[in-house]
């Protein structure tokens, strides 16, 4: 896992500008730090900087003055696979036509790598890094299908004079750029963009308001930044060096890769799931430094210890998990079932503190790039920092697993209108009343939201402002850019589409959830159940052999059930990184009104309103979330000195 970042630009780059770059990713690799310049014509340099490893001390130091370059590169490294000097990167392949800078892991890369042996290929390191430029030679631009990982990466080809960035199925690993003013950059995180003197901190002021109104942003990136663009998920980015062109193409698409249904029968559906599973943690536990897992207690995350307690076959591993004195909201001893029952474990627990929380949100804001939805957040940042005191760098956790297998609330609504549309009654009958005894008692509510899907566009929008309170924290001036905005497509008319739009809209906010929060303490984590093996098979799989019984994730739980306790199988409560958010508000009533009375704001914000509905108790779920919510952005706007046309 790392950070990468570059610049072209036909005047002429400012080293300067590559530095600012990369001192602002010094968290996502502080092991090693590289430089490249490249001329028009493709002559290059490799530099070093003052992380660069003692190894490299005889290369150019960036500071040194370079004429004719155009295209600038950087790499901030945190080392995982090959841990020596050979997976050094910027990186070049075959006779210096080929440059790179990675961010990521191939985990299939010793097949692939195999594979192209046989054909000729030669590698003089151990990393997969040299495997994906390899692969660029043998396949093309399309190699990339043939990864199963976690990628964003900027490959130059000398031969065409162009710059090959892509990015993971499933968007993983992040991303950005900005096209202006006849310059291109690319970044791992929006801030490094902003580092750049050619680059404002502008809103878009529709995104602003899409994220107070609906939680989520209709672009499914969550960007809220005017001038910073996004690759999305799936896709590649072609820019050709001499006239600057650029073309997005698409080379993954979920649906497509998904049509058709699975009616395997269930023993055969349970043993294939297992199988896939299996495979993949042990592929995502290839690691030349330990790897330990994020333990919330819950379903997803416990199978993933148990799966590689298995793999390890007895050898210690890490866990770790966010607990809390309040019992309501406190995981811990579900996470300690699981520990107790593979000695080889050695479990750690944070307890996070609202003070703590506050202390430190403009560094968790900055980390973050953008705000976030709620204070769970903060239970993350909890257990990456506990991970980090640990001497961790590789963390397996969870995320992916609700979206593909219908863990969601309104995954149990949608089911039930689906049986009622294929006109099976009795069992519509029988799924209501097991959901209600195995999952909620709120099952007419959860099939309210799936209705949801079927509501024309402006009726969507006035359902959501009936529920939420983010719209009255817009100024009156600002009220007019209500009517422009639009909900997120985040559900669907049936169970698929529902799990499809799950994972390519709603995924990405928590994907960048996890990757600032890891990368923040310079730590890996790793996604096993997006695996795109696992992910296909489980969207593709009928529904009844997800939701089963009133049993959501049904695949899952028996695909586990002889590898963990009972009281985790079949768990009937859903909880994930909870916090006591209105207790927390509460508690710092004091600190939230200063703050507010004290800050100057952007006029889109009623400061008055945002005081009153700071001064109440807040019961609603989602009343509570959006007030965090709200302080987030005010965050946001001030550590980034963000402006509005």
């Amino acid at each position: 896992m790392c950070g990468i970042a570059g610049i072209i630009n036909k005047n002429g780059i400012e080293s300067g500008q590559l530095q600012k770059m990369s001192e602002v990713l010094r968290h996502r690799g502080p092991d090693d730090e590289g430089y490249v310049m490249i001329s028009l014509e493709g002559s290059y340099t490799f530099l070093r900087g003052r992380d660069t490893i003692p190894e490299l001390s005889g290369i150019p130091n960036i500071k040194e003055k370079l004429s004719d370059q155009v295209i600038g590169m950087v790499h901030r490294r945190l080392s995982i696979i090959d841990l020596t000097a050979t997976g050094h990167q910027p990186m070049t392949y075959q006779n210096d036509q080929l440059l790179i800078v990675f961010n990521g892991e191939i985990y299939n890369y010793k097949e692939i790598r195999h594979e192209l042996k046989n054909k000729g290929y030669k590698f003089t390191s151990e990393s997969d890094t040299e495997v994906i430029m390899a692969s660029y030679i043998e396949w093309g631009e399309l190699c990339v299908n043939r990864f199963i990982g976690m990628w964003s990466f900027a490959l130059y080809d000398k031969r065409k004079g162009e710059l090959f960035l892509s990015r993971d199925r499933f968007g993983i690993k992040p991303l950005y750029f900005v096209h202006k003013d006849n310059k291109f950059a690319f970044a791992s995180e929006i801030k490094a963009l902003l580092a750049l003197d050619f680059v404002e901190a502008k809103a878009n002021i529709n995104a602003v308001i899409e994220f107070l109104a609906f939680g989520n942003t209709s672009d499914p990136s969550g960007n809220l930044f005017a001038e910073i663009e996004v690759v999305p998920e799936g896709c590649s980015l072609l820019v050709d060096i001499k006239n600057g062109s650029k073309k997005l193409s698409r080379y993954y698409d979920l649906e497509k890769a998904t049509e058709g249904k699975l009616f395997n029968s269930e023993s055969e559906a349970i043993e294939e799931f297992r199988s896939i599973f299996q495979n993949t943690v042990q592929l995502h536990i290839r690691s030349d430094v330990p790897v330990g897992v994020n333990l919330s207690g819950g379903l997803d995350s416990s199978s993933l210890t148990a799966f590689m307690a298995m793999e390890l076959g007895g050898k210690p591993f890490n866990t770790f998990t966010a607990a809390f004195h309040q019992v309501d909201l406190d995981e811990s001893g579900f996470a300690k079932l699981v520990t107790g029952r593979y000695p080889s474990i050695i479990p750690h627990y944070t307890y996070p503190d609202i003070h703590v929380f506050w202390d430190e949100l403009d560094k968790q804001i900055w980390h973050h790039d953008l705000p976030f939805h709620s204070t769970s957040m903060f239970a993350q940042w909890e257990v990456m920092k506990l991970a980090h005191n640990n001497n961790i760098k590789v963390l397996l956790n969870g995320q992916g697993a609700d979206e593909m297998l219908g863990g969601y609330y309104n995954f149990a609504g949608i089911y039930i209108l689906d049986l009622i549309k294929q006109l099976k009654l009795v069992k519509a009958v029988h799924e209501y009343n097991s959901i209600k005894k195995n999952y909620t008692k709120n099952i007419n509510s959860a099939i309210s939201r799936a209705l949801y899907a079927f509501l024309p566009e402006y009726l969507k929008t006035i359902a959501r402002k009936n529920q939420r309170i983010g719209m009255q924290f817009i100024s009156q001036d600002y009220q007019p850019y209500i009517s422009k905005i639009k909900p997120p497509e985040l559900y669907g008319k049936d169970y698929r589409s529902l799990s499809i739009n799950a994972v390519k809209n709603g995924l990405q906010q928590l994907l960048r959830y996890e990757d600032r929060l890891s990368m923040a303490f310079s730590i890996e984590s790793r996604v096993p159940f997006l695996d795109h093996r696992l992910v296909e098979y489980s969207i593709a799989l009928d529904s009844s052999l997800k939701l089963k019984d009133g049993w959501t994730k049904y695949i899952l739980r028996k695909s586990s059930e002889p590898f963990l306790p009972k009281d985790i199988i079949w768990r009937k409560d859903k909880m994930g990184f909870l916090t006591p958010a209105n207790q927390w508000k509460n508690e710092l009533n004091k600190e939230l009104i200063a703050y507010l009375e004290n800050e100057k704001f952007l006029p889109l914000f009623d400061k008055n309103k945002i005081i009153e509905v700071c001064n109440k108790d807040l019961h609603h779920p989602t009343h509570i979330s959006e007030f965090w919510k709200m302080i987030a952005l005010l965050k946001w706007s001030n550590v980034f000195n963000v402006t509005i046309n």
